[in-house]
């Protein structure tokens, strides 16, 4: 595994407000990105739902799902649960570690969160739950997309952190979480046209004109 992008990260340790890691849905993020970061020395906390883990049953939360989340803690530097009946409090802990210059990091998805929003990825759309961006201009911390994509030629699985989103602060809460939110959605594309069977949310678009993308290999993947 490889870390790309490592600067975006040391640049938003040096200002002393960490950053929200916007995570993108691929196949090996879960794990993967927080084995690099911790190797690089970063610390981060996941902002994660009760269900996260094999079940969504009360036993398999319970007993099951410690199994998954168990290993991931053995590189991540705490797990911060969202509590249902008060997510705020989820969002204020994520904030006080941003003050300290921690990392927070949040996979992209509408399965959770008070405002979601559409983004186009080339001419169909897809969800994205307003948690991560909204947590970056409250906290005033950097937003960073990343992507966990591996290469099948080598096996080599690389994380990467981009530049960071462009927050306008000047901007109403939900424009802000609207523009951001296009802006991750775009950056997707170089990444779905290189590795499409990693993604795990094509089932997720909303259907629209269809149009073809033609991946790396030459190959042509539907659904666009």
């Amino acid at each position: 595994m490889e870390l790309l992008g490592a600067e975006h990260l040391d640049a938003a340790r040096e200002q002393g407000r960490g950053a929200v890691l916007w995570i993108a849905h691929f196949a090996f993020n879960a794990l993967a990105a927080k084995m690099v970061f911790a190797k690089a020395g970063f610390d981060v906390f996941h902002v994660s739902r009760p269900e996260h883990g094999f079940s969504k049953s009360r036993f398999g939360i319970l007993f099951l799902n410690p199994i998954r989340t168990g290993v991931e803690l053995r590189h991540a530097a705490g797990r911060i649960v969202i509590d249902r009946a008060n997510p705020a409090a989820s969002m204020n802990e994520a904030r006080r570690l941003l003050r300290q210059g921690k990392f927070a990091s949040i996979t992209a998805g509408a399965w959770e969160g008070e405002l979601l929003v559409r983004a186009r990825i080339g001419q169909s759309a897809i969800e994205f739950a307003g948690g991560a961006p909204r947590l970056a201009r409250i906290a005033g911390a950097p937003l960073l997309p990343v992507f966990v994509v591996r290469d099948d030629s080598t096996g080599k699985i690389r994380v990467t952190v981009e530049n960071p989103i462009d927050l306008d602060r000047s901007q109403d809460k939900a424009e802000l979480i609207q523009s951001a939110a296009q802006d991750f959605a775009d950056r997707h594309l170089a990444y779905l046209k290189a590795s499409p069977h990693q993604w795990r949310d094509w089932g997720k678009l909303k259907a629209h004109q269809g149009t073809l993308i033609e991946t790396e290999a030459g190959c042509l993947s539907s659904a666009f």
